[in-house]
């Protein structure tokens, strides 16, 4: 039995491999685009029947001597930005590459807030303890073994 399932999972395609159906540059060129009906699936990686067509359409483009960035062109002409994996940052796509930094500066800035806030209390608290009970408590910790 346990040989029997080694064998299968040998015979089972490793998935960064492209389709047998066409060349590897068609598969490149695929990884860089978002398969429109699948979540978070490159066109190489999905079998959605959009995606296949998709690396067909590539495989054409490419066999008529277009370049790599004038057929990732020509997806963004009927898609729009959406379809690149890495859209470029200006407009809306600038607020998404942005906003991690926007979202860390605000962190840091609130943590500086409470720390100022937490250490200005506690200078408030020192000040207002006497000498006495400041030589008291060393004369009690001193005795403690």
């Amino acid at each position: 039995m346990g040989l029997w399932l080694w064998a299968i999972s040998l015979a089972q395609p490793t998935p960064n491999t492209p389709p047998p159906d066409f060349s590897p540059r068609v598969f490149e060129i695929a990884r860089e685009l978002r398969c429109p009906v699948c979540q978070g699936e490159s066109a190489a990686e999905s079998n959605a029947g959009i995606a296949v067509e998709m690396r067909r359409i590539i495989a054409e483009q490419l066999a008529q001597g277009r370049s790599e960035a004038e057929i990732r062109q020509f997806f963004v002409e009927r898609y729009g930005d959406w379809i690149l994996y890495e859209p470029p940052a200006r407009g809306l796509t600038l607020w998404v590459w942005l906003s991690p930094l926007l979202g860390l500066g605000l962190l840091g800035y609130g943590l500086w807030r409470y720390l100022a806030r937490t250490r200005a209390r506690a200078q408030t608290a020192m000040a207002e303890v006497s000498e006495e009970e400041i030589a008291r408590l060393e004369a009690e910790l001193s005795r403690k073994p």
